[in-house]
């Protein structure tokens, strides 16, 4: 068995393996750090987290990275227009740009750790690489890909490259026939997009000096481009981001690197589908705006959304509502009651537990490469042990328990069905088995699913020093101080205490709604 994936380049379900019979390299679409991420962001980082872990049960390292624009201007100048959205931003909040970005990447490394998405291994940043896009595009104009408008900024012609359009569908002519509004009157046809931009009068921060284009700004497309060839090589395993990423951008991406390298960039491309609220994509544009730290605030926990995600296909639509995720909490409940109840694993022996995979913070900004399986969380005190699970369990199952297992392993194997798998868990659950079997059977899932079930049988009483701890933190919440209670919250985490808050009196739909 092989995790296979619906691959959107060639619209058929594909075995992920890596290419050089070693370790997957992926590459996963990142935050725009100008506001906090949504939750609608966090499905689709959930995504790449459950193939990353699904890999690591099959016993295949992996190495992830994950960009993080820091750079608003870089945006899809076909569809959004108006000011830099860092700059905009960082003026509306009284900060420069670097400390707006610095601020945001901060709160979103916090929110990815709140419901267990292991941290890339690099975090590469657009403001650091800029000279390997110059260099990238200076590339391109060489090739006669690009032209210069003479005034600064610089089009790929995207007629140059019989390619565009493979990953999308779209071809130039439905691209022709679907514009509307407006163009740039520079561009030879208003399907090409900007590798280099000439900065607008007043422009304080983000520019660049170039040989040839003067001072400026690079486009939104180049950034991944740079950054994975950089880091992954000339073409990596898969390529993951939401389905809003198919067009322009990830077109966009492979028309850029493979002239320059010959090859696509990603073997597989797997996008996942849009998180709904009231109907509605979510979107900080559209004002339904919920953070994963809004699940607190409403009396649920962070693991709550990672509970209903895995309730639908990541290529199929998914709903959140007051409803839904309340629903959500009630199940994952109900899942670790169950499992307490088997009462706590032996401490050693053949059903001890297995090591959980658990996400550590990485940070506020992390720098450099993480080797450990668990990217830039900070290990536990002995490397996580990187075994085939998926096809040698270490327990000595029973006939039963081995048909559970397979079944479980099927699921995941199968374009990464995990409402099937979830389904698999809670069948063992219920199953004739011992219960040592049944016990480790969920904790061994579990590595994948990421629901910190290892937790079902912490001790509910306090020791002094959590206690004061609890008690420091419920005083920063009442003198707003939410960075300090952030930061303790975190360290209740490490300790094994999970924290709630009491529910405001909006509903989440109210707020949602704005």
């Amino acid at each position: 068995m092989t995790l296979r994936l619906r691959n959107t380049l060639t619209r058929r379900v594909e075995p992920l393996e890596p290419s050089d019979g070693s370790t997957v390299r992926m590459y996963t679409c990142g935050p725009t750090v100008y506001r906090h991420v949504h939750v609608g962001n966090v499905r689709t980082f959930l995504l790449a987290d459950s193939i990353r872990r699904a890999l690591l049960y099959h016993g295949t390292p992996v190495l992830h990275v994950k960009n993080i624009t820091d750079v608003g201007h870089m945006r899809d100048e076909h569809h959004d227009h108006g000011g830099d959205r860092v700059l905009v931003q960082a003026e509306l909040e009284g900060r420069s740009a670097a400390e707006l970005a610095a601020h945001y990447e901060a709160d979103y490394h916090h929110d990815e750790a709140l419901v267990n998405i292991l941290p890339a291994h690099v975090f590469p940043r657009a403001t650091q690489h800029v000279a390997a896009m110059i260099e990238l595009a200076e590339r391109l104009e060489d090739m006669g890909l690009a032209y210069s408008t003479g005034d600064g900024t610089l089009y790929y012609d995207v007629s140059r490259f019989p390619g565009y359009g493979r990953l999308s569908g779209n071809t130039l002519d439905k691209l022709h026939a679907g514009h509307r509004g407006e163009t740039d009157p520079r561009k030879d046809d208003p399907a090409d997009f900007a590798l280099w931009k000439v900065s607008e009068p007043g422009r304080r921060e983000f520019n660049w000096p170039t040989a040839r284009w003067g001072t400026g700004f690079p486009g939104w497309h180049l950034e991944c481009s740079a950054m994975s060839l950089r880091y992954l090589g000339e073409q990596f395993d898969i390529h993951t981001g939401g389905v809003d990423n198919v067009f322009p951008h990830h077109e966009d991406e492979i028309a850029q690197s493979e002239p320059v390298t010959g090859r696509t960039p990603a073997r597989l491309w797997v996008h996942g589908e849009h998180l709904l609220t009231s109907g509605r994509k979510m979107a900080k544009s559209a004002g339904n705006f919920m953070r994963v730290t809004d699940l607190e605030v409403a009396g649920m926990e962070p693991l709550t959304l990672r509970y209903l995600a895995l309730t639908a296909r990541y290529g199929h639509k998914l709903h959140a509502s007051d409803e839904s995720l309340h629903g959500a909490q009630a199940a994952l409940n109900s899942l670790r009651s169950r499992l307490a109840a088997l009462g706590p694993p032996p401490a050693e022996g053949d059903w001890a537990a297995p090591v959980p995979l658990s996400a550590r913070p990485a940070g506020d900004r992390p720098v450099g490469r993480a080797a450990h399986v668990a990217g830039h969380g900070t290990p536990d005190d002995s490397p996580f042990p990187l075994t085939d699970r998926a096809h040698l369990p270490a327990a000595p199952l029973s006939m039963a328990g081995k048909q559970l297992h397979e079944r479980y392993v099927a699921a995941l194997d199968d374009d990464l069905d995990l409402p099937a798998a979830l389904a698999a868990v809670r069948d063992t659950l219920r199953a004739d088995l011992d219960t040592d079997e049944k016990r480790w059977l969920v904790l061994d899932a579990d590595m994948v699913l990421g629901l910190e079930l290892h937790r079902a049988w912490q001790r509910r009483e306090q020791s002094p020093a959590v206690a004061q701890i609890v008690a420091t933190r419920a005083r920063a919440r009442a003198a707003g101080d939410y960075a300090t209670a952030d930061a303790l919250r975190e360290e209740l985490r490490r300790l094994g205490v999970s924290v709630t808050d009491q529910p405001a009196r909006e509903s989440m739909r109210s707020r949602s709604q704005g």
